[in-house]
């Protein structure tokens, strides 16, 4: 009996360490949102500036543990985050216009780029980018002790940003969206695929070559990049309705008008066909009645004279 007992109580207790165990495992694949500021500390250089060209051998340890920490946080989550800060942004805004828009369309670039100099505003934030992208490619992600094989540096142009590009370096993208830039470059056009967001920690102002100059963009480190596919285009039957109903309007009547005109056109001329008078035949002007018209007309007669 106590045997029995003892064992009982062995495997309750090894199911409460397994379940212990289940959720310190699922906490730590499912970290919280918030990264320690520390983190961030390797990208600021002297004087607090967050712009360098590329990314430097002190921040590489940073850069990949970002990542890492971005693929593993719940996408939801990351979202719900970002939403909450840029609200806190917009709130903060000195343009009452800003302060009135849906935080959807919150210029996060013109806001960011605004406060480059200020570090603590955006560095390790989360942030939500929503535009189109240009530029999709597909690299290895190099050595990094956190298992990390592949990423996608993605070009994306948002509302504010005219013709500079967010740089977003995600772990995860939609193989759909792959095929869609590789079908657009087959076909030799314009890689631009509308309907991309994602979500993703602000890191530093990336530096990259242009045809001009060396330009700097954010850069947003991030997990799994979302992309809406445009659904085919139904048939519209508005168009054909209106115009229906427009014909209907105006055609009728248009059509009774004319259909009236050329019915009284058809009478007169039945009129006038019933009293028309006998017909004279001019012949080198000369006017030629039929023999029961009376005695008028001889082969080299004159032209009628007035009486």
């Amino acid at each position: 009996m106590f045997r029995f007992l003892f064992v009982a109580v062995r495997f309750a207790g090894l199911a409460a360490w397994s379940g212990s165990l289940v959720a310190v495992t699922s906490q730590a694949e499912t970290p919280k949102v918030e990264i320690d500021p520390e983190v961030f500390r390797p990208v600021l250089v002297p004087g607090g500036s967050l712009i360098s060209r590329g990314i430097r051998a002190s921040e590489s340890d940073a850069y990949y543990r970002v990542l890492d920490h971005a693929r593993r946080v719940e996408p939801g989550a990351l979202q719900a985050a970002a939403t909450r800060f840029l609200l806190s942004r917009r709130k903060q805004s000195v343009n009452p216009v800003v302060r009135r828009q849906p935080v959807e369309e919150f210029p996060v670039f013109v806001d960011l780029y605004n406060n480059v100099k200020n570090p603590e505003v955006y560095l390790g934030q989360p942030v939500t980018l929503r535009g189109h992208v240009r530029r999709v490619v597909e690299m290895p992600a190099g050595a990094n002790d956190f298992g990390i094989e592949m990423l996608y540096e993605v070009w994306l142009f948002t509302a504010d940003s005219q013709q500079h590009p967010v740089v977003l370096i995600m772990t995860s993208v939609p193989g759909e969206l792959l095929k869609e830039v590789g079908r657009l470059k087959a076909d030799g056009r314009p890689v631009v695929v509308n309907g991309v967001s994602g979500s993703g920690y602000f890191f530093k102002m990336y530096g990259y070559p242009a045809a001009d100059a060396y330009r700097f963009a954010p850069l947003v480190l991030g997990g799994q990049l979302n992309w809406t596919a445009p659904q085919p285009a139904g048939l519209n039957w508005s168009l054909p309705l209106v115009l229906a109903v427009g014909l209907g309007i105006f055609g009728v009547p248009i059509v009774w008008f004319v259909w009236r005109n050329r019915c009284e056109d058809r009478r007169r001329r039945e009129q006038m066909a019933s009293v028309t008078p006998e017909t004279l035949d001019w012949i080198d002007g000369t006017a030629v009645r039929d023999e029961d018209g009376g005695a008028a007309g001889r082969e080299n007669a004159g032209p009628l004279e007035e009486t």
